[in-house]
Formats: structure tokens, sequence, C-alpha cells
């Protein structure tokens, strides 16, 4: 695994010590499921490609924050899924990213 990429786990487990954090790669998209315990529900972040690859590990851990992605997460009730790129973040669907 990239080391960008398993920081950028690190992170999301420490930010959600009550789950677990599970990655997967496909169709150019790094895939976070974070699963949580407590309500039957789990939340996805996926990251474009080139996101990860310009950005240095510390920017990307950063960007975390400065976009709200925690507090998002924390905040929902309900499953979310949040796409993250070189535009910003914006909220998606759980078919985001699957392919056709």
């Amino acid at each position: 695994m990239d080391p960008k990429v398993k920081a950028l786990q690190t992170e999301l487990s420490k930010i959600f010590p009550e789950g677990r954090v599970l990655y997967q790669f496909a169709n150019e998209l790094h895939k976070f499921r974070i699963e949580r315990n407590g309500p039957p529900h789990c939340h996805w972040l996926y990251v474009k490609r080139t996101y990860i690859d310009d950005l240095t590990e510390q920017e990307i851990i950063q960007s975390l924050g400065r976009w709200q992605i925690p507090n998002a997460f924390h905040q929902s009730v309900q499953s979310r899924w949040i796409y993250l790129s070189e535009r910003g973040v914006r909220d998606v669907d759980e078919h985001f990213g699957r392919g056709t």
C-alpha cells in the first residue's frame, strides 16, 4: 500500500477509534469504508487517485480537517458517502465509483 494511503487510513482509524477502517482501490479511487460500532451504518470516503499522487502526506491529512470530513461523518445519523478531489469535497451516493 502506498505510504500516503496508509497514513490516511491510520489517521481515519484515529478519528474513528470505535470502529474500523477498510481500504480498497478500484476505478481510480482510493476507497475507505468506515464501519462504526453503534447504529448499523458505515461511511465511505472516496479519494481521487491524483489527489493522493499530487499532495504530500501532511497535506492529505490536513485536508480532512480543512474540508471538515470527520465532522460530516460524526454528525451523520445515516450512512454517508463523500468524494474528495482537487476540487474539494462533495456528497455522492452508494453508486458512485462503481463503474458501469
